[in-house]
């Protein structure tokens, strides 16, 4: 089997979308969420066949970046996007052994771009969170470091480098080439201006890309501006022509369209000042941008505001495996009344926190019927029945259905390991490898409807806390089509073995990384109103028998939720 170059097995790929997400805010890649001007509209219908037929030609388009950018034509290369423009220096310019230094965090190509080419790439930690500093950049440099990146405003912490501090870089280092990424710089409040330093300096290499000021995403279009010189040693190595067509022609329209410039300028002003006003309200620490997004500390709750967003169907930028970003979300900025949403879903809501067995479903043909299934498999003289569940899970600390499974087995004088009847349990109640039927979990019904969290949705969220496996509670809220209901799902896999019910663990990681005043929860044992207490939360005890009604009561709970397909007329009662 051939194989990929060694540099290559500690790069991960930079994964794309292979459909567009259905979701009703794409704030998550930085694209322009006003859309395309009407004149590229316009001159898009004016295409013709040949415009697809032919080879692109270049000339049109290179002299309206000349008129637009005040440079030379012979100073610029079309590409295909920024991308290509980066990789393209890169691959021109590093060979093995040479470096590429930025500052960190940044964009994630041109890491890639120096791995591949068997270059190293070092990133130097920001010395104030996050401000440009030349100083310290130029204290990194040694003698194999070959090109500099710098992004102004940089992705995604949104911060500018001054004109004079660049060109105190090129001066001071006349050897090192300088890329110098301007793709956000048509937000800025200031006017920044970096072509006068192409035509001073041979090692500048500045770098455009059109998908976001101009709304060209789906057409792939960048640019390098940079001495002639420079770029004839660049088109040795970009493909001959990687740009395509309706990308050359429309570019040309879309750089003189003044009024939509100005207009998704101002726009993005405003909705920038909004939403960073909105978030520092809320609690939170938004950084300043001067870039159409906003990178936003949510400190520990981060994943909670993720996958609440993203269940609001809102999406967002969160770094996976990033150390310096782990708190953070990067969010793209839209029209005010679009970010108005956002902010409705992370306002201040009551939080109410499910168990899910016997509360959101009806475990009386799945778990219940594992556990004596279980039971007969290792005691074929004998038979239990859910009456006798129901008492062993008074009794308390068996909220774990193999460890009650095993209790009730030993209480008949046999003695059977945990891992075993845990065996015997899963083969019954959930294989996810099987077609078809996945096993006794297929039995269980919905007792929590979807048309009631809906209803509900407006002024309350939603989380588990239960002692199912993870995979088991994910597999049934997909199954019914609540899962994307629930913020947060607290299950055994997340708690060390001693800390699941009815300790209090589990609650108290969702006080910790939520931000909520008022948290109800719903369980239908002992154990579960145990949990609650200990944590200091809000309990209501669910079930259909009067007895078991009593127990729960007597341990604490508030109240009683007898059905809970009337839940909302419950929480107007209990809660008002």
């Amino acid at each position: 089997m051939i194989k990929s170059k060694e540099c290559l097995k500690s790069l991960n790929c930079y994964e794309t979308d292979k459909f567009e997400p259905k979701c009703i805010l794409k704030l998550d890649s930085n694209e322009n969420c006003w859309g395309v001007s009407k004149k590229v509209l316009a001159e898009l219908k004016k295409i013709d066949k040949t415009t697809i037929s032919r080879y692109p030609f270049y000339g049109e388009v290179i002299g309206a970046l000349s008129k637009k950018y005040s440079l030379s034509e012979e100073n610029i290369l079309t590409t295909n996007g920024a991308d290509e423009a980066l990789s393209v220096i890169i691959s021109t310019y590093l060979e093995a052994k040479d470096e590429l230094l930025c500052f960190i965090p940044t964009f994630s190509m041109p890491k890639i771009y120096a791995c591949i080419t068997n270059a190293n790439f070092r990133g130097v930690d920001y010395y104030t969170k996050w401000e440009f500093d030349a100083e310290k950049l130029m204290a990194q440099i040694k003698d194999n470091t070959k090109l500099l990146y710098i992004t102004s405003p940089n992705n995604p912490t949104g911060e500018l480098a001054k004109v004079e501090d660049i060109e105190k870089i090129l001066k001071n280092y006349p050897n090192v080439g300088l890329i110098l990424d301007i793709t956000y710089i048509s937000f800025s409040d200031e006017n920044v201006n970096y072509f006068e330093l192409a035509k001073k300096y041979d090692n500048l290499f500045i770098v455009k890309s059109f998908s976001k000021d101009y709304a060209l995403a789906g057409l792939r279009f960048g640019a390098i501006f940079t001495q002639n010189k420079n770029i004839q040693e660049c088109k040795k190595v970009i493909s001959p022509y990687s740009t395509n067509s309706l990308a050359a022609k429309l570019v040309k329209t879309a750089i003189f369209d003044k009024q939509f410039e100005e207009k998704i300028k101002n726009e993005i002003k405003i909705s920038r000042d909004y939403l960073a006003s909105e978030l520092s309200r809320l609690g939170y620490k938004p950084y300043p941008s001067q870039a159409n997004f906003i990178l936003c500390d949510f400190g520990e709750k981060v994943d909670f505001i993720y996958q609440k967003l993203k269940n609001a169907g809102i999406l967002t930028r969160k770094f996976n495996g990033n150390e310096l970003l782990k708190n953070c979300l990067r969010i793209t900025l839209a029209p005010k009344k679009d970010l108005e949403k956002v902010v409705k879903v992370l306002e201040e809501k009551k939080l109410l926190v499910f168990d899910l067995d016997g509360v959101v479903f009806d475990v009386t043909n799945s778990y219940r019927q594992a556990i004596i299934k279980t039971f007969e498999h290792f005691c074929k003289d004998k038979t239990i029945t859910n009456e006798d569940i129901k008492k062993a899970k008074e009794i308390g600390g068996l909220n774990c259905d193999w460890d009650l499974t095993k209790y009730l087995l030993s209480q008949n004088g046999y003695e059977i390991s945990l891992d075993e009847v845990t065996r015997v349990f899963q083969e019954m109640f959930f294989d996810p490898n099987k077609t078809g039927s996945k096993g006794l979990i297929d039995n269980e019904k919905l007792d929590l409807p979807e048309s009631v969290l809906k209803s509900l949705s407006n002024n309350y969220d939603f989380a588990v806390f239960t002692g199912r496996p993870r995979a088991e509670a994910i597999y049934s809220l997909e199954k019914y089509g609540i899962l994307k209901y629930f913020s947060k799902i607290i299950s055994q896999d997340e708690l060390e073995r001693e800390k699941r019910k009815p300790h209090p663990e589990g609650l108290n990681i969702i006080k910790n990384t939520t931000s909520y005043k008022e948290i109800y929860y719903f369980g239908d044992t002992i154990d579960d109103i145990k949990s609650a207490n200990a944590a200091n939360v809000l309990s209501f005890g669910v079930t259909k028998d009067k007895d078991t009604a009593e127990k729960l009561k007597n341990e604490g709970a508030k109240s009683i939720v007898y059905d809970m397909s009337k839940l909302k007329d419950f929480l107007k009662k209990e809660t008002r």
